[in-house]
């Protein structure tokens, strides 16, 4: 299953196409721009993505998400497409080793 889940972010950012991805415990969906995928420098598995909608502790901001791939249940590939933000740098240290990136 999380195969399957990376190959369609990996496709989705590729093709710089927008998703909406569920993560397990969470009501509401996330509409998420796929940056990459990427172990943390604390050893967690995380798609680094920019989220424009959907359920956030950020008090609903658009902004930079770095969520558990584990946690994702699903992926739904959108027919809109994105461009990446100024702002990405994925050479910032809390990157350590990326699977891929934009």
């Amino acid at each position: 299953m999380i195969e399957a889940i990376t190959q369609q972010l990996f496709d989705a950012s590729q093709n710089r196409q927008v998703c909406r991805i569920q993560l397990r415990g969470e009501p509401l969906s996330r509409v998420i721009h796929p940056y990459g995928i990427c172990q943390t420098s604390g050893d967690k598995i995380v798609l680094v993505c920019w989220q424009s909608l959907g359920f956030t502790g950020a008090k609903g901001r658009p902004g930079y998400r770095n969520l558990s791939l584990p946690d994702i249940e699903s992926v739904e590939v959108l027919n809109q497409h994105f461009t990446v933000d100024e702002g990405f740098n994925p050479d910032d240290k809390q990157y350590c080793d990326w699977v891929y990136h934009v």
